[in-house]
């Protein structure tokens, strides 16, 4: 299956630093740019280069050994490079500085999957089953 990018033009978030990271256990996974935001309600991963540094299966279910914390040491202060959407199923990949990708997936028939916005009125979300809203 080939996956279509999206026409969502995303330059606004190019430049842009990660402020904060979430890392509250009980919390929704996301992060505030210099203005905007990401929240993360499906499974993701942290790659660096060709490499998986961290991913959503590492912090559910090696909690001892994994957590928020560690996507934030990699993604703190980084800034934004570019951010790809795929129209099927709404993944979204975000290519920080110095190789960092983070790549989210939308894994449900159910709930909704991420969101990003920002201070400028961008809204954009995916609906349960994986298609996308602004």
């Amino acid at each position: 299956m080939h996956k279509k990018l999206s026409n969502v033009e995303f330059s606004y978030f190019i430049g842009q630093k990660v402020e904060e990271v979430n890392t509250e256990k009980n919390i929704v996974f996301g992060m505030a740019f210099e203005s905007g935001f990401l929240t993360i309600e499906c499974p993701w991963r942290i790659r660096c280069d060709n490499e998986v540094a961290i991913g959503y299966s590492d912090v559910r279910h090696s909690a001892g050994k994994f957590s928020h914390k560690n996507a934030e040491q990699i993604l703190l202060g980084k800034r934004i490079v570019n951010i790809f959407h795929f129209e099927q199923i709404s993944d979204l990949v975000v290519e920080f500085e110095n190789g960092i990708y983070l790549e989210l997936f939308h894994d449900s028939s159910y709930y909704e999957g991420w969101q990003l916005g920002t201070e400028k009125g961008l809204y954009l979300f995916t609906l349960p089953g994986g298609s996308y809203s602004d």
